[in-house]
């Protein structure tokens, strides 16, 4: 959610920008257009599921979007490398700087989004 809403600034920013560019005002050559900014929050979201991101962060709500992508992967990959449950769960909760007791729910969260997020 504060991802969409940063991107929504920033859209904004560059909308503001580009008006002041047809009242005469340079901008910078390489400046990002708005279908650059939608590609990349595309790519962004196809990388990492919202409804799978905001569940994360209401567990673990101080971790960066990129940690949350990161530890999901390797949540991912311990589970198709077929890891105990327990240890899985006891993984995933060091990962993600949690108590034991949030690893499963941790595991439960992630564990439907695995095909999408690699």
């Amino acid at each position: 959610m504060a991802r969409r809403a940063l991107a929504a600034l920033a859209i904004g920013a560059l909308l503001a920008l580009s008006a002041c560019s047809e009242e005469g005002i340079d901008l910078p050559v390489d400046s990002p257009t708005l279908s650059d900014w939608e590609s990349s929050l595309d790519e962004l979201a196809s990388e990492f599921p919202t409804d799978l991101a905001s569940e994360l962060w209401e567990i673990v709500p101080d971790m960066s979007p990129q940690d949350l992508l990161d530890n999901a992967r390797e949540v991912c990959q311990k589970a198709v490398d077929k890891q105990d449950e327990e240890q899985l769960a006891r993984d995933a909760a060091e990962l993600f700087g949690v108590e034991e007791a949030e690893g499963p729910t941790i595991v439960e969260t992630i564990r439907p989004h695995c095909d999408a997020i690699g």
